[in-house]
């Protein structure tokens, strides 16, 4: 069997979905939802609004979900020329969500119309208060429905639409929205719905995965300058979208305290580009920064070699503690738990929750729910916040439920074996032709068996892995030295493929992975 046959039977893709992955995306392939009630209503509603020059304001959330999905509504204010506010929340001054202080600030600013995205939907009294202040609200929103709606004149939501397979990102939401009230498919914004599927974590699958692609090929063709200005690469797929350009977004709603990341919405929505560089220039800067307090908490924290999970206490912001979590996780691939003290209640800590597959850490939070005051997520990521008084119990109960309960979820794939003869610009492009990868549909890794040591060379700066290949690729592993091949004749490698690019050259790189 070859190559693309064994990738495809490994990838467990239909011959339906090998054949929409071969074929150039489309819109025409995702369903619209210009003609759902919820959506004429809140049309009707802006347009109303619009015509009696009130006061509208767009309200989100700090992450880049929120972001791209305020900055989405933004742009359309933008582009049919009227004059509308927008406020993004801090994480340490406001919290998630409307809240009544806020609700309260903005009846008294006079607004008439207020547009939730990326929130709303749990915001029963915020939403209730500006009713009985005679403000309208519209929500479009992804996260969980309660038991009780707020009253909104309007609630644009994927399980209410009961739209597709798989969950959506308010970003995609607020973009299908667009096209129901510009009358058009704005490429730009259908590319910054694409950026908030991958940053808010969805399943890169049917609808999603067809928006993904959209949007990289947007990218290409477009060479949008707010995209191309966050990363020295000229070849943007979603791995560069998620591992450097996301970040940078994410890193100032991590670390910045006051109201600084509302300029973020003035760099993706503002129709001209003049004066957006010093924006692209503070994320760059937030995000090292980021990376440097990240790196400097992990190594103060020792981890216990016999414990079935990492749980810890950080001296670190709380909206760092998952990033922290994800590296202690890549130390020993232990469900890992960090906890910071709260900015809100100092008699509390919030933490942090990573883990690979095969453990559940909502199932863990949900047979802990008596120490948690709240607690979400889905079975990979969630968050806890607990009282400072339940630290020693929660920590001592989850790591017996992680003892007893490890294992049972879903098995990590093993990788799919492959030859030294098909490391080649082919296979990745073969590769590439059945992306986008991510959530729920990961990148393939690779197998590499019986490798001669003696074949193996290393680079002269850094003593790390780099041989050259057949074909032109070179195998690289950044955490394999000489001496790990000391006292063995052969070796097998877990490697994934990935392009270098330097001064304009790029060439293709097989990289090993410790496990």
């Amino acid at each position: 069997m070859d190559f693309k046959s064994r990738l495809i039977e490994y990838l467990q893709l239909t011959q339906e979905d090998s054949a929409r992955l071969s074929r150039e995306p489309s819109f025409d392939n995702i369903p619209r939802i210009d003609d759902e009630p919820s959506v004429k209503k809140a049309i009707n509603l802006i347009r109303q609004n619009m015509e009696d020059r009130k006061k509208i304001i767009v309200y989100g959330d700090y992450d880049t979900d929120g972001v791209m999905a305020t900055s989405i509504i933004m742009r359309c204010f933008h582009k049919l020329h009227y004059s509308a506010s927008f406020y993004l929340p801090t994480r340490y001054q406001d919290g998630y969500g409307l809240t009544m202080d806020n609700a309260r600030k903005i009846a008294d600013k006079g607004y008439s119309l207020v547009i939730l995205v990326d929130n709303g939907v749990s915001c029963l009294d915020a939403v209730s208060f500006l009713l009985s202040r005679g403000i309208q609200t519209i929500v479009i929103d992804h996260h969980d429905l309660p038991a009780s709606l707020p009253p909104a004149t309007s609630i644009v939501h994927d399980q209410l639409l009961k739209y597709g397979q798989y969950p959506v990102s308010a970003g995609f939401l607020c973009f299908l929205f667009s096209v129901a009230w510009l009358g058009e498919v704005d490429d730009y914004l259908l590319t910054l719905a694409a950026i908030s599927l991958i940053g808010d974590l969805m399943p890169i699958k049917g609808h999603n995965s067809e928006a993904v692609r959209l949007a990289l090929r947007n990218i290409r063709a477009n060479k949008y300058p707010e995209i191309m200005t966050m990363t020295e690469k000229s070849r943007i797929d979603e791995t560069v979208l998620g591992m450097e350009i996301i970040p940078q977004i994410n890193a100032v709603g991590r670390i910045v305290e006051d109201h600084t990341i509302n300029r973020l919405v003035h760099y993706f929505a503002d129709l001209d580009f003049k004066n957006k560089l010093p924006v692209a220039a503070f994320m760059r800067q937030t995000n090292e920064t980021r990376k440097t307090l990240t790196a400097e908490a992990s190594a103060k924290i020792v981890l216990d070699p016999l414990a079935s999970a990492n749980v810890v206490v950080a001296n670190l912001k709380e909206g760092l503690n998952g990033l922290l979590a994800n590296r202690l996780l890549g130390q020993n691939g232990l469900p890992t738990i960090v906890f910071s003290p709260a900015n809100s209640d100092p008699d509390c800590y919030v933490g942090s929750l990573r883990c690979k597959d095969g453990f559940d850490v909502m199932g863990a939070l949900d047979a802990l729910s008596s120490y948690a005051v709240r607690y979400g997520g889905h079975p990979r990521a969630a968050g806890v916040t607990i009282k400072k008084k339940d630290y020693a119990i929660f920590r001592e109960e989850f790591l017996r439920y992680v003892a007893i309960n490890k294992g049972k979820g879903e098995k990590e794939r093993e990788p799919m074996e492959i030859f030294l003869h098909e490391c080649t610009m082919d296979s990745f492009r073969i590769i590439r032709e059945f992306g986008p990868y991510g959530m729920d549909y990961k990148e393939p890794r690779f197998a590499l068996r019986n490798i001669p040591v003696d074949s193996l060379q290393y680079s002269m700066k850094s003593g790390c892995l780099l041989t050259p290949l057949p074909g032109g690729a070179r195998l690289i592993g950044f955490k394999f030295h000489k001496e790990d091949f000391a006292d063995i004749q052969r070796t097998d490698f877990v490697v994934r493929f990935g392009l270098n690019e330097f001064r304009g050259k790029i060439t293709l790189d097989i990289i090993a992975e410790k496990e």
